[in-house]
């Protein structure tokens, strides 16, 4: 769930949303300096499916402590392996390429929360949110190399996240630029919906397939626009179209939350992202 701040309201967001629209981007990539993924189908199914976990939660959301809609960024870790582990199954039902680009995906983001919940002033408090997260990203290696036999790639090459240097191989410069999209459409998403400011900039970018990788630049250009430079697409703007309810902005039991957001009504909120 995205939680936007607009005046005295919550707009919220799914997460399953927010993935299409990641997705819907993604099938725009594509212009005289950026190359198209390869295989297509595969690396867009991916993209478009990489919250695919959250309708298990999403349908029923949750609150946070202080009483607000559960924000994406304050997802417990209990909660976040089962909605990942959810997002590589069903991702993987589109096939082994799409499957292993959303488990490198949530193993990436594991490693984050990893970082915090490991730091010297937290390993004491959360030594069972490390467990779980450790217990996840074994569950990952595991299927990553499934999904690697499958595909007949490589499984003894030295991996970092599951992911092998620059320049080890044509398929895995590739799989490296395939990645590096998800991570790229999934953070412009979240850029335009949510309404704390995110992202100047996403690294790692590279414009095809064994290039050097570069930054995109972003700057907000109001509350629903988001301008990117070096441009990654094929039209000079993308307009996108994504539901959302509304709540008011105040804090609330479970109950009297989750029978406010079943009785919203759905609309949709426009959202643009522009060329320099």
């Amino acid at each position: 769930m995205i939680r936007h701040r607009h005046a005295d309201e919550f707009i919220l967001f799914t997460q399953d949303d927010h993935a299409r629209l990641s997705g819907l981007l993604a099938s725009h990539i594509g212009n005289s300096a950026f190359a198209r993924p390869d295989p297509a189908d595969a690396v867009i199914d991916a993209i478009t499916l990489h919250d695919r976990g959250w309708p298990t939660h999403d349908f029923q959301p949750t609150l946070n402590p202080q009483g607000f809609p559960l924000h994406v960024f304050e997802t417990p870790v209990e909660l976040a392996v089962s909605v990942w582990t959810e997002s590589v199954r069903e991702a993987a039902k589109r096939g082994d390429y799409t499957g292993l680009l959303v488990s490198l995906h949530v193993m990436a983001l594991s490693m984050i929360a990893q970082s915090h919940y490991s730091s010297p002033r937290n390993r004491l408090l959360h030594a069972r949110q490390v467990f779980e997260l450790n217990k996840f990203q074994q569950n990952q290696i595991e299927a990553q190399e499934n999904f690697r036999g499958r595909l007949g790639m490589r499984t003894d090459l030295p991996l970092n996240y599951g992911l092998a240097a620059p320049g080890a191989s044509p398929a895995e410069d590739a799989l490296l630029f395939n990645y590096n999209l998800l991570k790229a459409m999934d953070r412009l998403s979240l850029a335009v919906l949510c309404s704390e400011p995110l992202f100047e900039t996403i690294e790692g970018v590279y414009p095809r397939p064994g290039a050097k990788p570069i930054e995109l630049r972003l700057r907000n250009e109001g509350e629903w626009t988001i301008r990117v430079s070096p441009w990654p697409f094929n039209q000079p703007t993308i307009e996108a179209e994504v539901p959302f309810r509304r709540i008011p902005a105040r804090p609330m039991e479970i109950e009297e939350f989750q029978r406010g957001y079943e009785a919203a009504a759905v609309q949709i909120q426009k959202v643009y992202f522009v060329s320099p």
